[in-house]
């Protein structure tokens, strides 16, 4: 039969072990979140949607991953209303979008880059018939396929981008705009 004390130190080296292998497995995961640098990145931009022939404003929240090459997070872009009088009445079209894309940055050089744009899309458009006081509102889910490029000094970054939509409430968009990023930067570390 086993002492007591011998089942005490059994089980005090086990505590120990069990939280060596803890701190061993939080340093570990630390390790890996700074080697992947991950970063945040706020900002927005101006649009134009061929569909609604209107501007628009665009904002974005991204989440960046291996050295700021894989960005991806939510967009939301709300274009200006739109009238258009027809021969009977006059409507009142509005649109807004949101976007979850994702980008992975090609480095033309250290401050120059370009990406491709892929991502789910939720448009909602509403027309609002003036004289009868009717409201049709359309809810669509489609896909973004695009382009981008941006321009990075220090952590504010410019961007060009173009996506087209692939859906029923189908449209090209263009957007300028820029962004600041918490965090590294890839160029901090070089």
């Amino acid at each position: 039969m086993m002492s007591e004390a011998f089942l005490y130190d059994l089980a005090s080296f086990f505590n120990e072990m069990k939280t060596f292998i803890i701190c061993v497995v939080l340093i570990q995961c630390l390790m890996v979140q700074c080697a992947m640098a991950q970063s945040y990145s706020v900002g927005a931009g101006l649009a134009y949607g061929d569909d609604i022939k209107e501007p628009g404003i665009n904002f974005r929240g991204y989440y960046n991953l291996a050295d700021n090459r894989i960005c991806f997070g939510p967009e939301f872009t709300y274009f200006k209303k739109r009238t258009e009088n027809s021969a009977r009445e006059e409507i009142d079209i509005s649109l807004f979008e949101i976007n979850l894309n994702a980008h992975y940055i090609f480095e033309v050089t250290h401050k120059l880059g370009i990406y491709p744009v892929i991502g789910l899309n939720y448009s909602q458009e509403k027309e609002d018939y003036t004289d009868t006081e009717e409201e049709v509102t359309e809810k669509k889910w489609g896909m973004n396929v695009g382009a981008g490029t941006h321009y990075t000094v220090n952590k504010f970054t410019v961007f060009l981008e173009y996506d087209h939509l692939f859906s029923d409430l189908s449209q090209n968009t263009f957007i300028l705009g820029a962004f600041y990023t918490f965090g590294k930067k890839s160029e901090e570390r070089e």
